[in-house]
């Protein structure tokens, strides 16, 4: 509970400073180097004994950008993460939305085991046509457990803006 608390309110202090400036427009095509720091609470396990067990967690959070670029710096995260638990290994499947300080927010989804693909299918105001890939990659905090975990996601994605 202690490293919730901890880790949402350093989210908050972060994040504030950004509430004050809208965000820059987005270019018609890009590419950004990005990092979502995610708290996770569990919402429902099904332990399946000893074929494995199905979870899901819902996870919040804040991205900054890699390389010390202004856009998409600062987005606030929320995730439903789904986790299959099996003999033979594990594989996540996220569903998020990054919301900007102007309240615009990017919509994406990531699949795979501690790696694999994640996708920018849409998204509201300047975000509202966008569409991207690019793949992405796991680093757990120390002192998880199944109820509350932390995690680094790491992704690097390539977008454009749909035709309209």
């Amino acid at each position: 509970m202690r490293l919730f608390g901890a880790l949402f309110t350093l989210a908050t202090l972060i994040a504030l400073p950004a509430a004050a400036m809208a965000a820059d427009p987005l270019p018609d095509s890009g590419a950004a180097k990005l990092a979502a720091y995610a708290v996770c609470r569990s919402a429902v396990i099904v332990d399946m004994g000893p074929v494995g067990s199905n979870s899901s967690a819902e996870c919040i959070g804040i991205v900054k950008t890699r390389d010390g670029s202004k856009l998409l710096d600062n987005l606030a995260i929320r995730c439903l993460e789904e986790s299959k638990a099996r003999p033979d290994g594990y594989k996540f499947t996220g569903t998020c939305v990054q919301t900007d300080a102007d309240g615009d927010k990017i919509f994406m989804t990531y699949e795979g085991p501690e790696s694999g693909q994640v996708d920018w299918i849409g998204g509201t105001g300047k975000y509202k046509d966008v569409g991207g890939t690019g793949t992405w990659s796991v680093a757990d905090a120390p002192g998880n457990n199944a109820n509350l975990f932390a995690f680094t996601l790491t992704y690097d994605v390539t977008w454009t803006q749909k035709a309209k």
